[in-house]
């Protein structure tokens, strides 16, 4: 059994048992470990299977991680046993990672949920916490863009990430614009940790203050936090990387 922290208890649930339910709140998240179960999105063409989840994957984190609505629905395709965690639980492993770490979970999560068209939670725009870790200082680049210019272009090989200290900025996929982001935001994160090129075009649109962030300081938050964390992280990457 994974370690991870003294508030959990084991579980087993019956096939056909539904554990989240898009749309309402939740307070528990579960490590599976034996069965499979499916994950279903209600849209507006109705229910679809997003794919299926067994051993070793954590199902309703989410929820517990940026205090937002269940994003999916999950049931039990046969008999399932499961880590019962609580939210205090995730929470506590949260607090446990450096500053800059902590908040590209909750950026992950946040593209995650905007991917699918899924409701965001009432956001405390952050990052200021990222600069007061001494961890960072040195490898912290602040900058001052014009309107108009562009940080990098769809296609573009990923040398740095930005974190945005006031102004907007547009991201931009094939043309379109799918996301306008400001103060406490970070953007081009995603090409530095899935080793791709740039999906997306940035470009300011007035006068932006941005912190450059650079490769190896994501490399060494992520080495700082807790395993389950870690490897959540690094689904979500995966995650992200595989959509058109």
């Amino acid at each position: 059994m994974t370690k991870i922290g003294a508030e959990v208890r084991n579980r087993r649930f019956p096939a056909g048992t539904v554990l989240i339910r898009q749309g309402e709140p939740g307070d528990r998240a579960w490590l599976i470990e034996a069965g499979e179960l499916e994950v279903l999105l209600e849209g507006p063409e109705g229910m679809r299977r997003l794919g299926t989840v067994g051993r070793g994957a954590i199902v309703g984190e989410m929820a517990l991680l940026d205090d937002g609505l269940r994003s999916a629905t999950v049931r039990a395709l046969n008999e399932v046993e499961a880590v019962e965690l609580c939210r205090d639980t995730f929470r506590a492993l949260l607090g446990k990672c450096p500053p800059l770490a902590a908040y590209l979970l909750e950026s992950l999560i946040a593209a995650i949920r905007r991917t699918y068209g899924l409701p965001q939670p009432e956001r405390q725009e952050g990052g200021a916490d990222i600069r007061s870790s001494n961890a960072f200082d040195k490898v912290v680049d602040r900058r001052m863009f014009r309107e108009g210019h562009t940080f990098f272009r769809q296609g573009d090989e990923g040398t740095g990430a930005y974190l945005i200290q006031s102004g907007l900025v547009s991201i931009q996929k094939s043309g379109e614009e799918i996301a306008v982001l400001g103060p406490g935001r970070i953007f081009g994160e995603l090409a530095l940790l899935a080793h791709r090129p740039r999906a997306a075009t940035a470009v300011a649109l007035e006068a932006t203050v941005c912190e450059i962030i650079r490769k190896d300081s994501f490399t060494q938050a992520l080495s700082s936090m807790p395993p389950i964390l870690r490897s959540l992280t690094r689904i979500y990457i995966e995650q992200l990387a595989g959509q058109k």
